[in-house]
């Protein structure tokens, strides 16, 4: 039970951006679930092994227990999935990418509207912006990723928000890159 518990934690981390978009409140209620469930079934595990007087099956799994939740706690998961995205849907990325270098329009596929604010997608002078976060309340500062043609850097601006402009800061690969 402990291993559905880190599952349905690392699925809800790494889904994090799409489930945000769907229900912002959902996605804290899923981790907070993931890491009761993880934390309480692993502890049961380590009891269990302990009362039947089993060490080293108890310090084996807190171990790995500690060792699965320091990673899921420091991996940065908004970009992590959207390196992956890209990754796993190179081609279509790259259609998306060679449309804004020709100048024609965009079509976006629906699938990866999902990882953008309400879908939408925007082709701005430096580069083809995808909104992840935006401070809603006042829309001064704003994240997310864009595919910057030719060699991207600090001087390159792409609007984030109403009243943020963000700069190129990890590479994600193929021309994309997480913008802040």
């Amino acid at each position: 039970m402990a291993f559905f518990g880190w599952l349905l934690l690392a699925a809800a981390y790494y889904f994090y951006i799409t489930i945000f978009h769907t229900i912002w409140l959902f996605i804290w209620l899923l981790l907070g679930f993931g890491w009761v469930s993880a934390g309480v079934w692993s502890f049961t595990a380590v009891i269990s092994y302990l009362s039947i007087r089993a060490y080293a099956r108890a310090c084996v799994t807190l171990t790995i227990a500690v060792t699965i939740g320091a990673c899921l706690w420091h991996t940065d998961w908004p970009k992590a999935s959207v390196r992956s995205m890209i990754w796993l849907h190179g081609e279509a990325f790259t259609e998306v990418a060679t449309a804004y270098e020709r100048g024609r329009p965009v079509m976006v596929p629906s699938w990866m509207k999902s990882l953008a604010i309400d879908g939408e997608v925007q082709a701005q002078e430096n580069g083809l912006y995808f909104p992840v976060f935006v401070d809603e309340w006042r829309a001064e500062t704003g994240e997310g990723f864009a595919y910057i043609p030719g060699t991207p850097s600090r001087h390159k601006l792409l609007q984030t928000a109403d009243g943020d402009l963000g700069v190129p800061t990890h590479d994600l690969g193929d021309g994309w890159w997480w913008v802040e």
